[in-house]
């Protein structure tokens, strides 16, 4: 009872910490793209949008997915009061996460040192080559981050998003400014280089708020068993962000060019396009920053009480996260759908995305559940189970996106369609396969 009293109060304190330092980092990350656009204009801005998927993806491949895995094992070890073990995860993971970015780095330099045509512009390579110094400590640092989550204190997260955030925005808009002069090449390095400064910025405080936690004495070696149990965590969970990433690049492909078949110019498909992952999309994923944090801390709440085997425990949390997921996403919905285009016209000035808006708006809370469920089912151990439903539905909104964007009569709205048929079965599966793990606790 003391555990569960325990976990009950640090998931409340923890969300609203992570909600507020989610608040502060989105606010600051508004200002900066305000700032930046007026700064370096629509070609900068192209060419920063060109350089930061490059930047997530490698982050993804450094990380592993060891991050997910962390937090997971660390709860398991947090629950049954295991300290050594927790220790061994956390040692295991920065060893491994340490040799991915020493190996990503050499590939990465040895690649660029090469004329690459398939570069859309020779004036981003400056920049992608400083990258090393940004992923290597963001790498590491959710690590530490996820062993903080693992032992359901969120305190590190939160202050490390904060002075990540302000870090970054600071040093890469001054370096921005000093090098304007200089050409937009080298203001993209310096845009890294801010990047860079706000991961070191998070990787000290969280190597700070970790480094007397616990028994300095434990000095336990590594055993085969926690590798196995990593890699098989973790692995999932790099694969999902992956082709997350993958897909992205797809859809960004394909949806333009099936507009056209469709019978849109150029100009019109990248517009339309443009209206809806540039503005609709944003507009319509804007309050997951309340999502967000109650899934960071549902992770290591559900790992416990399934380790534990306290099935009301886990009962109530699976209830109290859904139900909250469901009552913001159709909350969210209804304000997207009778306000959409008031607020459209407050965000980018424009109209032109509130019917996209208004026809997405259904579709909200199953987009929203979805990531509430893939965080149950992380947390009671089941990362794959989520990673096939992810991939199952993304598939099949790729190939309606196929079939009926470049059919005249559907064109911008079989998108929409794709998106929301996708939304729908992702989540169902999810929650079919939480009711049946649920009964086997």
């Amino acid at each position: 009872m003391r555990f569960q009293d325990k976990l009950k109060s640090s998931l409340v304190k923890g969300t609203l910490q992570l909600i507020i330092a989610g608040s502060i980092t989105r606010l600051i990350g508004l200002v900066y793209r305000m700032v930046l656009s007026r700064l370096v204009g629509a070609e900068g801005l192209g060419l920063f949008q060109m350089i930061m998927p490059v930047y997530a993806l490698l982050v993804v491949i450094a990380g592993l997915g060891l991050s997910g895995a962390v937090t997971k094992m660390v709860a398991d070890s947090y629950a049954r009061g295991d300290f050594a073990r927790q220790i061994q995860v956390r040692r295991l993971a920065l060893g491994l996460a340490l040799i991915a970015v020493l190996a990503l780095s050499i590939l990465l330099w040895i690649v660029f040192s090469f004329p690459l045509e398939f570069i859309p512009d020779r004036r981003i390579v400056p920049a992608i080559r400083l990258m090393p110094a940004a992923f290597s400590f963001a790498a590491l640092s959710s690590v530490l981050r996820s062993f903080s989550q693992g032992r359901a204190n969120m305190a590190p997260t939160a202050l490390s998003q904060v002075a990540e955030q302000i870090f970054r925005v600071s040093i890469g808009l001054a370096a921005a400014f000093y090098l304007v002069p200089y050409g937009l090449s080298s203001v993209l390095a310096g845009l890294v280089a801010g990047i860079a400064a706000g991961e070191v910025a998070c990787f000290l405080i969280l190597f700070m708020m970790q480094k007397n936690e616990g028994p300095s004495t434990i000095h336990a070696g590594i055993s085969l068993s926690i590798g196995k149990e990593m890699f098989s965590l973790s692995l999932p969970i790099l694969v999902i962000r992956l082709s997350t990433s993958i897909t992205q690049t797809l859809e960004s492909l394909l949806i333009p060019a099936r507009l056209q078949v469709a019978g849109f110019s150029s100009a019109q498909a990248t517009t339309l396009f443009g209206q809806l992952s540039g503005m609709a999309l944003p507009l319509i994923f804007l309050p997951t920053v309340l999502i967000i944090p109650v899934n960071t801390t549902i992770v290591p709440a559900v790992a416990g009480a399934a380790t534990l085997h306290l099935k009301e425990r886990l009962y109530r949390l699976v209830k109290l996260s859904i139900w909250g997921s469901l009552l913001l996403g159709a909350a969210s919905a209804a304000l997207l759908y009778l306000n959409a285009s008031t607020l459209t016209a407050l965000f980018y000035g424009s109209t032109a995305a509130a019917p996209l808006v208004m026809r997405l708006a259904p579709a909200v809370p199953f987009a929203y559940l979805q990531f509430t469920t893939a965080a149950i089912l992380h947390g009671m151990g089941r990362p794959g189970i989520a990673v096939a439903n992810d991939l199952g539905g993304t598939l099949i909104g790729l190939m309606i996106i196929y079939a009926l964007t470049a059919n005249p009569s559907w064109g911008i709205n079989g998108v929409v369609i794709a998106y929301t048929v996708t939304f729908i079965l992702i989540t169902l599966a999810d929650c079919l396969a939480i009711a049946f793990l649920s009964r086997k606790v």
